[in-house]
């Protein structure tokens, strides 16, 4: 089958498509202009936000013939052209200038010293060789201190980047000796985008809803959301609209609890109602959601109240307009202390109910307990002294 999965058809190819990152594009794009092109690089961040592709695309711009021979498409232009010789090899996969490896399964110190003697010897076209280092924080500290020397006095042909989900691994003595940049977490907005740029290109008709829930199901990671829309498109290949993708079909795939159940705990706590709140315990659990997620998705609802609660807006809330409106609607149902109280149960619920037995019925009793601490601290706030506190002022 020759069929190629969305996140490598519509990878970028020039420093303009790479999105979100433009802090990294414009420091290369500059320094490719300037000529102060350094040794070194670490690309540090999320998984799937562009680390690599960005690593690729500098390589690739290093040696083009272009940017080397015409100072004014350099200038304006400072993208790789893929028209040159060395653009076609990169493009093919025959460039021999350009070396990737993957630090996970090459950590040791023979890998490395293999590297170095390797770095030696100089490119046979173009003026660079670049070496791509992924997964770098997988190296064993043996092989990174035999890496230091090469490093610290590199070639002049040799240029390195490193790339990594996991920057605090990498020792001091390798981080102080590249420019660093730190990749961002891609912004709901611009993910949902690039879906609908793919859709739109593929003849694929899709929901808006949808095309938010996979991005907030990726959170952060274009890379994560393209896979999950290639999951998305052959899950709703049988549907009557040719093929048409809509949030229920994305919400069923992804055994994703939706909002309403959520406000659902929200408003069986408000109004202290336990048989609603058990209802939803059931819920969950008949329908073989997982007790952890849920939890954490509860905390992310309480989080929204949080930030309408203190911005009196919504703008900070990643959900469709109808939903927003929910959320200023019921924001005015506890106290931000009533919120952060839940929030504080539910992140030690979600720790303790790793390790406990009877799994379902602390589920429910978790459930349960949040309707006791928005009654608790709304006696409070109405100068109505809970039991607990009568007893310590009494010790008083």
């Amino acid at each position: 089958m020759s069929y190629q999965v969305i996140a490598r058809k519509y990878r970028p190819a020039k420093f303009s498509d790479i999105t979100a990152q433009e802090h990294v594009t414009r420091t290369i794009q500059n320094s490719l202009r300037m000529g102060r092109v350094g040794h070194g690089y670490i690309f540090s961040g999320l998984r799937g936000v562009g680390k690599t592709t960005a690593a690729r695309i500098f390589a690739k711009a290093l040696n083009c013939q272009k940017l080397m021979d015409d100072p004014e498409y350099l200038q304006q232009v400072t993208e790789p052209c893929g028209e040159c010789e060395s653009c076609r090899d990169f493009d093919s996969g025959t460039s021999l200038n350009i070396s990737e490896f993957d630090a996970a399964s090459n950590n040791s110190v023979d890998d490395i010293r293999a590297l170095r003697e390797n770095v030696r010897y100089g490119p046979q076209k173009g003026k660079y060789r670049v070496y791509i280092i992924d997964e770098v924080h997988m190296l064993s500290i043996a092989a990174f201190n035999a890496f230091l020397k090469t490093l610290e006095e590199p070639p002049p042909h040799a240029i390195f980047i490193f790339a990594t989900t996991e920057l605090h691994k990498i020792p001091a003595t390798i981080a102080s000796r590249c420019q660093r940049f730190n990749f961002k977490r891609i912004p709901l907005e611009d993910i949902q985008k690039q879906l609908q740029y793919v859709c739109d290109a593929e003849h694929i008709t899709v929901e808006g809803d949808a095309l938010q829930l996979i991005g907030r199901k990726a959170q952060g990671s274009m890379r994560d959301a393209q896979s999950i829309l290639d999951q998305v498109i052959a899950f709703s290949a049988e549907n009557d609209h040719e093929g048409a993708i809509s949030y229920q079909g994305v919400a069923d795939l992804l055994n994703y609890i939706d909002d309403d159940t959520m406000f659902d705990v929200t408003d069986a706590a408000a109004a202290q109602n336990p048989a609603k709140m058990l209802d939803v315990a059931q819920f969950v659990i008949k329908n073989g959601y997982d007790e952890q997620d849920f939890l954490e998705k509860l905390v992310e609802h309480l989080r929204n109240f949080l930030v309408v609660q203190n911005l009196s807006s919504t703008r900070l809330v990643e959900r469709p307009d109808a939903v927003r409106e929910r959320y200023q609607r019921d924001a005015g149902n506890f106290s931000p202390f009533a919120v952060m109280q839940m929030v504080d149960f539910i992140l030690q619920t979600q720790k303790e109910l790793k390790f406990q037995f009877e799994y379902q019925f602390r589920f429910e009793l978790a459930l349960l307990k949040l309707i006791d601490i928005v009654h608790s601290v709304s006696a409070e706030a109405g100068g109505v002294t809970p039991p607990q506190k009568k007893k310590h002022l009494s010790s008083h």
